[in-house]
C-alpha cells in the first residue's frame, strides 16, 4: 500500500511538471518547420499558421573574394511598384530579441543594435510611428522556435540561403504571435552603416537584415523584374546595398496595411 501511495506522488508530481511547461515548448525544435518558402500548420495551435520567408543568392555561387574592397559607387536606383500584403501586422508596440554574441566579427556585434534599430525605424517612419519597436533583453538563441522571443541572430541556414524569417500568425485576425530571424552564418558578412558604400564580393548585413525585417512589418517578398530594386526583392547580392532604403513601391505596400 505504501508503495502505491508512492507511485501516485510521484505521478501527481510528473504530470504537474508537465502541465506547467511552457505552452510553446513542443515546438522549441521545430522540426516539422522546413527551411522553404511557404505558409504551414503550427502543431497544437490550430488558430496559427507559420509562413517561412527564404532569402535567395542572386546569382546562386558567387565568386569568393579573398580581400573585399570597399566601393562607394554602387547605386541605390528607384522602384514604383507597390509590394504587396504578406497576411499579418504588427501591434502598436513591440519589441524583438537580439543576439549580438552571434554576430559574425566583420560585422562586429556590438553593432548589431544599431543595424537592427535602423532597419526598424525604415518602416517605422515611413508610417508616422503607428508602430513603435524597440529591443529587449539579448538572448543566446540561435535558431527558430515558437519560445516567446523575436529573435534577430546569426545561425545555420542552407547553403543558396542569406536569411530566413519565420512568421507565426493568426490568419483570421492578422495578428502576429511570434516573428524570427537567421541570418546565414556560412558567409561572410560586413557592415559599411551607409547607403552608397558596399564592400565587394561579400554581404552587407544591413542591406539583407532590413529586407527581412520587412517581413515582420508584412510585407510579402517578390521575385519579377518589376521589383528588382525594391527591398522586398526576393534575391541578395554581393556588393549591394540599395536594400537599406525603402522605394515609394516598398513604402507604398506599408502605407497600404497600415
Amino acid at each position: 500500500m505504501k508503495k502505491l501511495y508512492i507511485f501516485f506522488i510521484v505521478f501527481a508530481i510528473l504530470a504537474m511538471g508537465l502541465s506547467l511547461s511552457p505552452v510553446f515548448a513542443k515546438n522549441d525544435k521545430n522540426l516539422d518547420i522546413p527551411e522553404q518558402d511557404g505558409i504551414y500548420d503550427v502543431p497544437g495551435h490550430p488558430d496559427l499558421k507559420i509562413r517561412v520567408f527564404v532569402h535567395k543568392i542572386k546569382p546562386a555561387k558567387p565568386s569568393p573574394t579573398p580581400t573585399p574592397e570597399l566601393n562607394c559607387t554602387v547605386s541605390d536606383p528607384s522602384n514604383s511598384a507597390d509590394v504587396a500584403f504578406a497576411g499579418w501586422k504588427l501591434p502598436s508596440i513591440y519589441k524583438y530579441n537580439l543576439n549580438p554574441a552571434s554576430v559574425p566579427g566583420t560585422v562586429g556585434g556590438g553593432n548589431l543594435a544599431t543595424i537592427a534599430a535602423t532597419a526598424f525605424n525604415r518602416f517605422s517612419g515611413a508610417i508616422g510611428n503607428k508602430v513603435v519597436v524597440t529591443a529587449g533583453l539579448n538572448t543566446t538563441k540561435t535558431a527558430k522556435a515558437l519560445d516567446g522571443i523575436n529573435l534577430i541572430a546569426w545561425g545555420k541556414a542552407s547553403a543558396g540561403t542569406l536569411g530566413v524569417t519565420y512568421i507565426w500568425y493568426n490568419p483570421t485576425t492578422e495578428a502576429v504571435t511570434e516573428l524570427d530571424t537567421i541570418m546565414n552564418n556560412r558567409y561572410i558578412w560586413y557592415w559599411t552603416g551607409n547607403t552608397t558604400c558596399a564592400y565587394s564580393g561579400v554581404y552587407d548585413a544591413q542591406n539583407i537584415l532590413t529586407h527581412e525585417i520587412g517581413h515582420w512589418f508584412g510585407l510579402d517578398d517578390h521575385y519579377t523584374s518589376g521589383y528588382v530594386d525594391a527591398t522586398m526583392y526576393g534575391y541578395g547580392s554581393t556588393t549591394e546595398v540599395k536594400k537599406n532604403t525603402l522605394t515609394n513601391g516598398d513604402i507604398n505596400g506599408l502605407k497600404a496595411i497600415y
